[in-house]
């Protein structure tokens, strides 16, 4: 006995929305456009409400410098003392110049860290915040690694320059006040003096 064959059409995922859809907006008698307004709000509120029950976020915490970073800030005060010699000896009437940059604290590395917020609810009903810090590590040529978010530069102390022009009171301000621009220090922490 033959039988016939039955040919099922599978329906694709858009025809299925719109069906749902249509079948919702039949009901409840709203339109099709208000219906996908109040999906993308739901959707959003969704999307909240779930970020905010994950609890993790990832931030940034200083941490002080190292041993290893005094020679970063030895380097940092020559390489300011090479750049301010070629911009205080392009002053008019300055004439040769030296400069000593004095650092006053190395530069500082920015890990990458994640927190972890909490609420701690006792029997009395008083409740505390707790905070759970956990820096974010990578493994690299068998080392592990923080992961630097950014490098505070080293704080300079003071500036001394030596130049031929510094007799002129004129010359002597132009290179004060060129410094200070330049390193947002105050003018009291820039000695300048008449080489000999």
């Amino acid at each position: 006995m033959l039988r016939g064959k039955r040919t099922e059409r599978r329906l694709k995922p858009a025809e299925t929305v719109e069906k749902i859809f249509n079948a919702i907006s039949e009901k409840t008698k709203l339109s099709k456009k208000l219906m996908v307004v109040l999906l993308l709000f739901f959707l959003g509120l969704v999307a909240l409400i779930a970020s905010e029950f994950q609890g993790k976020k990832e931030e940034t915490l200083p941490v002080s410098t190292t041993q290893s970073e005094a020679m970063t800030a030895d380097e940092y005060a020559a390489r300011l003392e090479e750049r301010l010699v070629s911009i205080l000896s392009a002053i008019d009437g300055a004439g040769a110049v030296r400069v000593m940059v004095t650092i006053e604290s190395g530069g500082e590395e920015v890990y990458l860290y994640n927190s972890d917020y909490g609420e701690n609810v006792e029997m009395s009903q008083k409740s505390s915040f707790e905070q759970n810090r956990e820096y974010v590590i990578i493994g690299e040529d068998g080392e592990e690694k923080g992961i630097v978010v950014s490098v505070i530069e080293p704080k300079v102390r003071g500036v001394a320059v030596v130049c031929e022009g510094a007799g002129s009171d004129a010359i002597k301000q132009q290179i004060i006040q060129t410094v200070t621009a330049l390193l947002d220090i105050s003018s009291a922490r820039v000695s300048v003096v008449k080489m000999q």
